[in-house]
């Protein structure tokens, strides 16, 4: 938690002069797919899905995002997308799992949901890594290993 300097103190309450501030993690993903936006988004690919590497050489899905894009962004990842395209369901555009993505998160969640078992809480896009290629994606060990750190915390912050 943090204060205004200037404001009151209030043994046990919290304030407008409070806010509740969360530690960030970063995982670099793959994007497996992207959905077309609505409204302002019209006619681009706006809701991301992540995925980490698995052991088979395969992707795990572990959530979605479309937070954090910028219009130029948007445009960006719509060209990059559409060139990578396998295949469409619906609204949602599958794409060959090639392109890096830096996702902050607060923390994982264990899901029934996605095939990975874990789902991104308050994910966001940071930036692409065109710098790294999709063998230099996260792992599946890596996202389970930050999991455990997650779980370990809590119980040893716990009463």
């Amino acid at each position: 938690m943090a204060k205004h300097p200037e404001a009151p103190y209030a043994a046990g309450g919290r304030g407008s002069h409070w806010l509740k501030v969360k530690q960030a993690h970063t995982l670099d993903l793959l994007v497996l797919a992207a959905e077309w936006g609505s409204g302002r988004r019209s006619g681009w690919l706006s809701n991301l899905h992540l995925g980490c590497r698995d052991g088979a050489g395969g992707v795990l899905m572990l959530g979605k995002t479309f937070k954090g894009l910028t219009d130029q962004l948007l445009a960006w990842q719509t060209e990059q997308l559409l060139a990578r395209e396998i295949g469409r369901d619906g609204h949602v555009v599958h794409v060959r799992p090639e392109l890096v993505v830096e996702i902050a998160f607060n923390e994982l969640q264990q899901s029934r949901q996605y095939p990975a078992g874990l789902a991104l809480r308050f994910a966001r896009v940071k930036r692409y890594r065109t710098d790294k290629a999709a063998a230099e994606a996260d792992h599946i060990d890596t996202v389970r290993a930050l999991f455990d750190r997650q779980v370990a915390y809590r119980e040893g912050a716990a009463p």
